[in-house]
């Protein structure tokens, strides 16, 4: 199974791949400093199927179906397996009983190094496969974001690049008819914007001057410092998991009747702290007791600059005190 190896995908990139890669910090103090076209120069993508709101109720594992990935071969169900809102993964077998694995993800985060010459579905298609039996084949669905839906396939052995074009084709027409939605509890943060829901002036109080704002992906989003990815951080994350408990870091009542735990990270390249607390509880037979929506607020920034980690936490709680507000009581 493919697993969602970023540091591998942008290896491969480095080695001569040109469209796409994940941007990942690096030291410096800014992130990997990779140009893509203005998105002020190209018309917006305007087809209401894949706006960033329709597309953040989407579920991706409903889509790796035999209506999807038949014209692949016969999905095995068993091995579908989803770690983030808007990815999941799954093994196909083919004809000659060999292996196709695909990841999809919706909402993926794009760079692109040349304007896309090709479409799929009336979409902007980029497909990277410049690495034997590997192959990333994306739809943009934002330039101004720069997001969009992409297939991560493997095939050793054979053209990684074919099932996955004709996988993301099916889910395109998916999207344009009806497609399976997660199911939401009350209070869920499924489908907030997690690039609006922290002040602004909070943010950049953090940071120390004027942020550059990054969707990461539809339910993460970094606000780095200045014009560009470059460190001190504030990052907001919206997930499923467990939440953190007081053994795993100290509380802080960010008013209201929440409280967060801070959690502390300090290495040699990046001090960070992570505030997160538990929006609302989605009990699953499959999951452990206490699993449910998790709000992160990080702030991280570089040794060299003076940052603890007891100014990190100070940081990371004053920004998500205006977080923990904005998204209401479960």
């Amino acid at each position: 199974m493919i697993t969602d190896n970023r540091t591998f995908r942008a290896s491969t990139l480095a080695a001569g791949a040109t469209l796409l890669a994940l941007l990942a910090a690096c030291g410096g103090g800014s992130a990997a400093d990779a140009g893509s076209p203005s998105s002020a120069a190209k018309p917006p993508i305007t087809d209401p199927a894949v706006q960033a709101a329709a597309l953040r109720t989407v579920d991706p594992c409903a889509l790796l179906d035999s209506k999807t990935l038949g014209g692949l071969g016969a999905p095995d169900q068993s091995s579908l397996s989803s770690s983030e809102w808007g990815e999941c993964s799954v093994d196909v077998k083919a004809a000659g009983g060999k292996k196709i694995e695909l990841v999809l993800r919706v909402g993926d985060q794009l760079i692109m190094s040349k304007d896309p010459a090709e479409k799929l579905e009336g979409l902007p298609l980029v497909v990277d496969g410049d690495k034997p039996g590997s192959c990333w084949v994306s739809v943009v669905t934002s330039f101004e974001q720069s997001l969009g839906i992409t297939f991560q396939t493997k095939a050793p052995g054979g053209d990684a690049c074919a099932p996955g074009r004709a996988a993301l084709t099916k889910v395109v027409q998916a999207l344009h008819n009806s497609p399976p939605q997660y199911q939401q509890v009350p209070g869920s943060v499924l489908t907030t914007d997690p690039c609006a829901v922290a002040s602004k002036q909070a943010v950049e109080t953090a940071l120390g001057q004027k942020s550059f704002v990054e969707p990461k992906s539809l339910h993460e989003c970094d606000f780095w410092s200045g014009e560009g990815t470059h460190y001190p951080q504030v990052s907001v994350h919206l997930y499923q998991g467990l939440p953190a408990d007081a053994e795993d870091g100290q509380p802080a009542d960010l008013g209201g009747g929440v409280t967060a735990i801070q959690k502390k990270d300090e290495d040699s390249s990046v001090v960070s702290c992570d505030a997160t607390w538990r929006k609302v509880e989605t009990p699953k037979e499959d999951e452990a007791r206490g699993y449910g929506e998790i709000v992160s607020v990080q702030f991280s920034g570089e040794p060299a600059s003076g940052l603890d980690a007891a100014t990190a936490c100070t940081k990371a709680v004053a920004v998500a005190k205006t977080v923990a507000p904005s998204l209401g009581h479960a």
